[in-house]
């Protein structure tokens, strides 16, 4: 019975979310595990491992249908979650229609890719970004029904890679389109300028429409451009400047040169509709873009992580602590500046301000860069160097100047930056191998005479981290109110230690350390109750982090969910790189889901959310016993620590009281700590909800030893029947 507990108890806190159950760490704040996420139904679109077969999931909340990108096949697939049923796990889904957005091409080419969808919220109608074939030319919204009735399309920027709903004052509300504009894969000279497209519709023409369908809508569309800004002195000084083509001053950058640099990865709007704000990855930037005007106004740069100070961790090699093995090793006293780089955002009001959520993945460049190698293949520039490729233990590489100044290090000094050994920093097992800028506008250039590379910091990709900024104070010293810092990294330590900083394809330790680690994709709020949640897509490791968000500015961690196969290479839902929360409301099971659209595995998984609270059927009271516990309770979990001086075989006790009850007998479990181990465990099975009763264990215990209580479902020895934790 015990040995069977221990097994299953591993296997629930993966399945269910139970995290409780899961071994701490001292930097990671314990988790609320207020709420439970299981998951209910999957739909796998067929597409090989890493094809890119699920991504951006949008959802109707009046036909309950899933609309999912499928970029493998270029098209979208409508999946109905209309029949699903509550508390069921692992129910298989089908798609009801398969949409080849190519096959409506009005010309070869034009219908390349997709790349996202949105849903009118009122209207008959979905529109998909779809990208040219040829990227750099420009590329096309596409308009279906919602049953995948082909309506027409309008032209907007180069690359399309992101589309928004928001509704306005006037019309039928608007699409906003996120136009990346990348260079050519093989050729950085052709570079088009980012942009956001406005698709405003009407339900009448007007001289500039396009007539979608044969109905009465009319789309009308309009491009925000970089050039307009009032000014360069709108882009403030955080702005990372970050072209391939070649080091230019600050002083002397045209509006011309940041319109071509600027790449629009995302784009959340306020709740007004007055606002939107677009995030430019590869600047570690915010452009704020006013809807009424339909201009940019000002671009933001969100600053920088330092790694130097206490509070701030990660672990930045996959050889540690030597050549050919690997440890988990998160620590602070880097020299090293993180860019948040975020990818997916949010935006939310809360208590009349205004908070944007972003999920700090960071993204290099790599293009060709013009000219072709001996093998007539394209030479590539990239910005991402190794640290030991720049500087060894002899000091710099030929051709690097490196020279760290305390101007880029806010907390840092100059005289704590000089005393630091680059040379043995330069290790494997330190920052040796981890991915840095080798170009971040003036902090990081290369001179265009010498040749010389000087680096005045050292500036690694992505912040590993969720942070919340409000948006009053965009480009002012408290512009970020919360970062997560190191939990992400902490908590794939605590949860799936065997497979921390993994790679989303294959089950690898500590693959992921030197570039970006967990890589935090996507996040998404949602409101479950008078309480604000916010989840954290991690692509790398294909997990969510949840958090209680209510009070913006002191988030909650709730728990971690694990999506992937701690076994098997491809098994589970990999890559989550789109989420979509759904209300109770909007719900086909009268509780709250969240979709996630895996790209990696090209599956879409449902998660459903419930308040633990209602799953907890009892309530559980420590024995007092001063002189050999004291006791507590945190996130639900009663907790006996043992007092200082004692030792020996102690007994604990507990009493159990029926709230809601529970059909059949319990187990009453109480756990042994020994700091983050489990050294033992005890269970009593009985009727626990007929009245009150005692439970009482014995274990042989030192000073600071946990006695953590638990009321699970009747046990089995069947391994097929899972426990089902009731407190």
């Amino acid at each position: 019975m015990l040995k069977m507990w221990s097994k299953l108890a591993g296997v629930t806190a993966l399945t269910l979310g139970l995290t409780s159950l899961a071994p701490a760490v001292s930097a990671l704040e314990m988790p609320t595990d207020e709420l439970t996420l299981t998951k209910i139904g999957g739909y796998s679109t067929g597409a090989e491992l890493d094809e890119a077969g699920a991504e951006i999931v949008s959802y109707d909340a009046e036909s309950r249908k899933v609309y999912l990108i499928n970029g493998a096949a270029s098209s979208f697939e409508i999946v109905d979650l209309s029949g699903l049923e509550s508390g069921v796990p692992n129910q298989a889904l089908e798609a009801s229609e398969k949409i080849s957005i190519a096959d409506h091409s009005p010309s070869p080419g034009l219908f390349g890719d997709v790349t996202s969808i949105a849903v009118h919220p009122e209207l008959d109608l979905i529109a998909a970004a779809v990208p040219n074939s040829v990227k750099t030319d420009n590329g096309s919204v596409v308009f279906f029904s919602k049953s995948g009735e082909y309506l027409g399309y309008v032209e907007v920027g180069a690359l399309p890679d992101m589309i928004t709903f928001t509704n306005t004052s006037t019309g039928s509300g608007r699409f906003l389109v996120a136009n990346e504009g990348e260079p050519a894969d093989d050729n950085y000279n052709i570079d088009p300028e980012g942009s956001v497209s406005i698709i405003d519709l009407f339900d009448e023409s007007t001289g500039d429409s396009v007539q979608i369908g044969t109905g009465d809508i009319h789309a009308v569309v309009t491009s925000a451009n970089f050039n307009d800004l009032p000014s360069t002195d709108a882009i403030d000084g955080n702005v990372r400047y970050g072209a391939l083509t070649g080091y230019i001053p600050r002083e002397e950058l045209t509006l011309a040169d940041w319109a071509k640099d600027f790449e629009p990865e995302y784009i959340t709007v306020a709740e007004d509709g007055e606002t939107a704000y677009v995030g430019l990855q590869e600047n570690n930037a915010i452009a704020v873009l006013d809807l009424d005007s339909k201009t940019f106004t000002s671009v933001y740069g969100l600053g920088f992580k330092n790694y130097m100070l206490d509070f701030n961790k990660l672990d930045p090699s996959d050889r540690d602590p030597e050549e050919d093995a690997s440890e988990i090793n998160i620590q602070s006293g880097y020299p090293v500046l993180g860019a948040y780089m975020p990818d997916g955002m949010a935006l939310k009001t809360i208590n009349g301000k205004t908070y944007l959520f972003t999920a700090n993945e960071g993204d290099a460049r790599e293009w060709g860069d013009g000219t072709l190698d001996e093998e007539n293949e394209p030479n590539l520039a990239t910005d991402e160097v190794r640290f030991k490729d720049i500087y060894s233990d002899e000091g710099p590489e030929e051709g690097n100047v490196m020279e760290l100044d305390a101007q880029y290090y806010p907390g840092t000094t100059q005289e704590e930056l000089d005393a630091l050994d680059l040379g043995a920093l330069s290790a494997d097992a330190k920052l040796g191998r981890l991915q840095l800028m080798n170009s971040v506008s003036d902090a990081v250039y290369k001179d265009p005479d010498t040749g010389t590379t000087h680096f005045g910091a050292l500036y690694a990709y992505g912040g590993r981290s969720f942070s919340i900024w409000d948006v009053s104070k965009l480009g002012e010293q408290g512009q970020q109110v919360f970062d997560s810092r190191d939990d992400f990294e902490q908590a794939a330590k605590a949860f799936v230690p065997e497979l921390f900083n993994s790679d989303h394809a294959e089950n690898v330790f500590d693959d992921r350390s030197p570039s970006k680690g967990p890589e935090p994709e996507y996040v998404e709020l949602g409101a479950i109750g008078d309480q604000t949640y916010s989840f954290v897509g991690l692509e790398r490791q294909s997990a969510l982090m949840v958090y209680n968000v209510t009070n913006p500015e002191a988030p909650k961690f709730v728990n971690f969910v694990n999506m992937r196969d701690l076994e098997e290479d491809g098994g589970g839902d990999l890559g989550p790189e789109g989420l979509k929360f759904v209300s109770a409301d909007h719900s086909p099971t009268g509780k709250p889901l969240l979709l996630t659209g895996n790209e990696v595995s090209g599956t879409l998984a449902v998660f459903e959310i419930s308040i633990t609270d209602e799953l907890a059927a009892f309530a559980v009271e420590a024995s007092q016993d001063a002189d050999t516990y004291a006791i507590s309770e945190e996130g639900g979990i009663v907790r006996m620590t043992v007092n200082p001086g004692v030792s020996g075989w102690r007994t604990f006790g507990a009493s159990v009281t029926a709230v809601l009850g529970h059909a059949g007998s319990e187990t009453v479990v109480f756990k042994h700590s020994r700091g983050s181990e489990q050294v033992g465990i005890s269970a009593i099975r009985g009727d626990f909800d007929v009245q009150t009763l005692a439970a009482e264990a014995q274990f042989n215990v030192r000073a600071g030893d946990k006695v953590e209580v638990y009321v699970v479902d009747e046990l089995s020895n069947d391994p097929d029947q899972q426990p089902i934790v009731l407190h």
